[in-house]
């Protein structure tokens, strides 16, 4: 399953990206993000203003699926809100989140998502500017197979409606 290169620019609430961030550790670690807020301001203690990009962790490393029942994991994205199909045979989507504004998600949100975001520990902030020493991508991630057949079988349903409308109308 390719990724599919992106910029930091382009980077949205919804979107289910990939990038190595390094932090405090001494080794840049592989990070799958559902993002929530993409830049949100952030005052420290000092006075010092930076920006965090927020959002739940998916995966590890590219490997470890943070929430392991792919069931479990649809489930979340489908109450978070629509999930929209970028590249199916690649299995690449992002998330149409309702009531999002330029900052991203608000704090009703995240009491929304709460209880699952503490079961599994998703929640994450990151130092924009050191997420965006690496590159970014838009990452795949598993869904149920049932899912994929469901998306297959509309997008199908919409091509023959389509057709059948462009038939019409000659």
């Amino acid at each position: 399953m390719p990724k599919h290169v992106y910029s930091w620019g382009k980077v949205r609430a919804g979107d289910i990206i990939s990038f190595r961030y390094k932090g405090k550790k001494q080794a840049a670690i592989l990070t799958t993000l559902l993002v929530l807020n993409p830049k949100f301001p952030y005052s420290k203690k000092d006075g010092t203003n930076t920006l965090h990009i927020i959002g739940l962790k998916l995966e590890s490393m590219g490997l470890r699926p943070m929430i392991r029942d792919k069931e479990t994991l649809l489930q979340l994205l489908e109450n978070i809100g629509t999930v929209n199909v970028v590249d199916i045979k690649n299995e690449i989507y992002t998330i149409d989140i309702r009531n999002t504004g330029h900052l991203g998600t608000n704090k009703e949100f995240y009491n929304k998502i709460k209880v699952i975001s503490d079961k599994y520990k998703l929640y994450r902030t990151y130092d924009w500017k050191e997420a965006k020493k690496s590159a970014v991508f838009l990452e795949p991630i598993k869904l149920p197979k049932f899912f994929k057949e469901r998306v297959k079988a509309s997008f199908s349903e919409s091509i023959v409606k389509k057709v059948d409308e462009a038939k019409f109308e000659n």
